[in-house]
């Protein structure tokens, strides 16, 4: 038998991954139960190949500022496949596209994008930003509660801000991080982005898309694909962890610990140890679906921005479009494109069941309303369609509060240890690189206090 601690690590996206690679580390044994197959290893952040294009699933924007998920890239040995992207951002407005380089603060204060809004709005904005950002950590979003009493329309009511801010900058903001409304989501979430605008410190990404770090971590670990975990339950000293496959018997994992890197709602399902406010906490995860699409093209674009996105007043559907090709060349097949583009998370779930090609149509009638990006029309060769649900995860008011309460009554020395940016954080993958780190370092400390792990195994 290994005289090394066994983890078991329930999902394979980055959370888990993450988890798994820093447990592995500090000299425990794990393994990953994946429900899915090995290319969609990483789960949102995934990426695929279709017709020599790397299409991303979910997760397509990686930026500087992300250091716990950049200290993980150089500890896997992966540095070397990263390149840096463009940062230039653009924003449809009246037909047109203004754009400005967000890794640069000056920039942004002269490039004529936050200088076209109302001076008294930008500097109510930056004051209220000042104010929150020492709240926001990316593991945990519980100091958020103290500014979490409204939704974004109520707090720019509240603030006197003109409609073009509100409709021009802060549901831009909104849409881009979960694809929801000014309406329906906490005031607090705009400033997790604005924060991306202002300290983002630029953006990188790799030639084989987002999803380079997920399959370089789980070439270095066990993971197990198609594994579907059916219960997991602390006993005394140990974790019993029940899972099938297809055409096998029931398997059953005994460990000394586990980590639950699921979507929240998922949790209860798996793990019944939890209180009824744990459970309820769990189930209310407030999630999008989406339906978004990708274009594979025979050229670049006109449009050199890596990043551009739309108010609903331009347009009530279609909220943003990522250019692949215009992150870094290095991205596509030499002299193509690349356009991945989203769609709002409410028209996603009121069209779940649309046909592949309805939903083709119905964006490039919108990008042929806005008046940009024509060569998806003349130029593709290929389209994707991803659903994905659950998606992102759109706070709304009260949530950072109940986010508190959860976290309070988490036991951060239990057996079993929850992982997921979607848990207490957002749907960024740094902050599920962040949870899963944590989760790890929650159960090594652990185990060397029960002596199974020693300091200087690693």
């Amino acid at each position: 038998m290994s005289a090394k601690p066994r983890v078991v690590v329930v999902g394979g996206g980055i959370a888990g991954l993450s988890a798994a690679f820093r447990l592995q580390q500090a000299g425990c044994e794990t393994v990953v139960l994946e429900s899915g197959p090995p290319e969609l290893v990483g789960g949102r952040m995934a990426t695929v190949d279709v017709r020599g294009f790397a299409v991303n699933r979910a997760a397509t924007i990686l930026i500087h500022s992300y250091r716990e998920l950049i200290r993980l890239i150089a500890a896997a040995g992966l540095a070397g496949e990263v390149v840096p992207g463009n940062d230039l951002f653009g924003l449809v407005r009246g037909g047109r596209v203004d754009r400005v380089r967000l890794g640069s603060r000056r920039q942004l204060a002269t490039g004529g994008l936050l200088t076209s809004f109302p001076l008294g709005d930008i500097a109510k904005l930056l004051r209220d930003y000042r104010r929150v950002r020492p709240l926001l950590t990316p593991h945990d979003m519980s100091p958020m509660a103290a500014a979490d009493f409204e939704s974004v329309h109520q707090y720019a009511t509240r603030r006197g801000l003109r409609p073009e801010t509100l409709e021009y900058l802060l549901d831009p903001l909104v849409s881009g991080l979960c694809l929801g409304e000014p309406e329906e989501v906490s005031a607090a979430m705009p400033f997790v982005f604005l924060d991306v605008i202002l300290f983002g410190g630029g953006f990188f990404t790799s030639k084989e898309g987002v999803g380079f770090l997920p399959k370089g971590l789980a070439r270095q670990l066990t993971v197990e694909h198609h594994a579907q975990v059916t219960s997991v339950e602390e006993r005394g000293e140990e974790v019993a962890v029940s899972w099938h496959r297809p055409g096998e018997a029931e398997h059953l994992e005994t460990a000394a610990a586990c980590v639950l890197a699921v979507p929240p709602p998922q949790v209860p399902q798996l793990y019944g140890q939890l209180t009824a406010e744990q459970r309820e906490f769990l189930d209310d995860a407030p999630y999008a679906r989406s339906i978004h699409v990708a274009f594979g093209l025979d050229r670049p674009t006109a449009e050199r921005a890596m990043l551009v996105q739309a108010s609903r007043v331009e347009h009530p559907d279609l909220c943003a479009f990522v250019l692949e090709h215009n992150f870094s060349p290095q991205r596509v097949p030499e002299g193509t494109g690349l356009v991945m583009t989203h769609l709002r998370g409410a028209w996603s779930d009121r069209n779940w069941e649309l046909g592949d090609d309805k939903v083709v149509d119905h964006v490039l009638a919108g990008v042929r309303r806005m008046g940009i990006l024509p060569e998806l029309e003349r130029h593709t060769t290929m389209t994707h369609i991803w659903r994905v649900s659950p998606c992102l995860i759109g706070r709304r008011p009260g949530d950072y509060r109940a986010i508190a309460r959860f976290a309070a009554g988490f036991d951060p020395r239990g057996r079993v240890q929850l992982a997921g940016g979607d848990i207490l954080g957002h749907s960024t993958t740094n902050s599920s690189v962040a949870s899963g780190e944590r989760a790890a370092r929650n159960l090594v400390a652990r185990l060397r206090t029960e002596g199974t792990l020693t300091p200087e195994r690693r």
